[in-house]
């Protein structure tokens, strides 16, 4: 700045006391997909006695109308009065990625590739940035996101979390905690976790066909497979699956 003057001289900044949100105990905020980890992750924190607001986020998917659907009734068959209707947000698309597999649904990953083929860039950010949104409206502390021990993605590891918290607080006045509950689980210890749930309703598929799991993508295989480590029978329908 000219003459060695700072911004905080420039400008006269209300004390951030004046802005402070203060969250309401036992609130929770489930960022679901509709997919296996967050719906099991959804009922578990009813469970436990938190008030639960289930947040989707739509970020122009190809998967995304099927899942919301299955979500509802996911949600409708738990049947629990401390989890709120669902909320469905505009997650913060980037143009750059219109062409994206996981828009135009051409060139998804098959049944064989690899993990790190369903990354997502900036997909976290995206969700978390409008979640964070909605708990400063309505007085939310934490978010509960399902990660499980196989995500390798540089927007799901620790660092970038702590470091998110620290900017919702420096930019909204809120101290918002992002917990990982399923931390370090595989997903055959989810099935278990949630067997007793309409594992039926969710959906883990990358190319659903008429609703149904394609039975081809590799969202599918990751599902078939922890199904069988599970021990659970598979309730799911697919349009196809491998012998």
């Amino acid at each position: 700045m000219a003459g060695g003057c700072s911004l905080n001289k420039l400008y006269k900044f209300a004390p951030m006391k004046d802005f402070r949100i203060t969250p309401v105990k036992r609130r929770v905020a489930v960022l679901t997909s509709g997919g296996l980890d967050s719906s099991v992750l959804l009922a578990e924190m009813a469970r436990r006695g938190r008030e639960v607001f289930p947040v989707y986020l739509k970020a122009g998917l190809v998967w995304e109308r099927a899942e919301s659907r299955l979500l509802v009734r996911f949600i409708t068959r738990l049947d629990r009065s401390n989890i709120a209707p669902l909320t469905i947000l505009e997650a913060a698309a980037n143009a750059a990625a219109s062409d994206h597999w996981s828009r135009t649904g051409r060139g998804v990953p098959g049944y064989r590739a690899a993990v790190e083929s369903n990354y997502l860039p900036g997909r976290n950010l995206s969700l978390l940035t409008s979640a964070a949104v909605f708990c400063a409206h309505r007085r939310i502390g934490e978010i509960a996101m399902a990660l499980l021990e196989s995500n390798p993605f540089p927007d799901a590891r620790p660092e970038f979390f702590r470091a998110f918290e620290r900017t919702v607080a420096l930019g909204v006045a809120l101290r918002l905690k992002i917990t990982m509950p399923f931390l370090g689980m595989a997903k055959e210890d989810i099935i278990r976790l949630g067997r007793s749930l309409p594992l039926e309703l969710t959906l883990t598929c990358a190319s659903p066909i008429r609703g149904r799991h394609c039975g081809k993508c590799t969202k599918c295989a990751e599902r078939i497979e922890a199904f069988k480590r599970s021990g659970v029978v598979d309730p799911t329908s697919y349009a196809w699956r491998p012998r």
